[in-house]
């Protein structure tokens, strides 16, 4: 049975970790105030092949981006900023493995709190579900109304079957949510999966309108 859940629910997690999604996490390197002070300055070569890695991973060409960034990485070894920019593109492409291994090799008191949810996306991603919980629950001790990630944590929960906390963390973004629809059913599968059905046919009433 729990095979069969993860299966069909699985969907909504990647629909969840395209919060996530490519495009949000970058900003071009801002122009300056007096467009001519651009050309009174060298760049370096560096910087060119971060922006080049960069425009790669917004036009969707992974691979291409990652070859540049593991390029970077080998002249700037301890530039951060490009250890975590070809994580997040490993992730996207579908790299876990390695995405994980990158992600790791940043101190923790490096790594952002968006770098921190990526790397407890990929842990979804691959099943392991106790170091994602542990990031969320560790993401709203912090930031208790980001009912994005809760909503993340809820259904983590509920895969790994701890059906009490995960009806909790749905009970809290109904709270504020109280009209979301998709959220009171998705609570109402998990009260069915923990047999409290009496409680899953209430929830479910309250989502349809005749």
């Amino acid at each position: 049975m729990k095979a069969a859940k993860i299966s069909i629910f699985m969907s909504i997690a990647f629909i969840v970790l395209a919060w996530g999604a490519p495009g949000i996490s970058f900003s071009f390197s801002h122009a300056p105030e007096d467009p001519k002070d651009a050309f009174l300055e060298d760049i370096p070569d560096w910087q060119a092949r971060l922006e080049l890695a960069r425009l790669l991973s917004y036009t969707e060409r992974y691979e291409d981006s990652a070859a540049q960034y593991k390029k970077l990485l080998e002249q700037k070894p301890g530039l951060v900023e490009a250890r975590l920019e070809l994580a997040r593109v490993l992730y996207w492409k579908g790299d876990m493995v390695e995405a994980e291994r990158i992600f790791s090799s940043v101190p923790e008191d490096e790594l952002s709190a968006e770098a921190r949810l990526e790397m407890a996306d990929i842990y979804v991603a691959r099943g392991e579900y106790e170091p994602a919980v542990e990031i969320y629950n560790r993401h709203l001790e912090k930031y208790p109304g980001d009912h994005k990630v809760r909503l993340k944590l809820a259904q983590v929960l509920s895969w790994k079957e701890d059906y009490e906390a995960s009806a909790e963390a749905f009970r809290t973004i109904l709270k504020k949510r109280p009209d979301d629809i998709q959220v009171r059913r998705k609570y109402a599968q998990v009260l069915i999966w923990s047999e409290q059905f009496d409680e899953a046919i209430k929830e479910l009433e309250k989502t349809l309108t005749d």
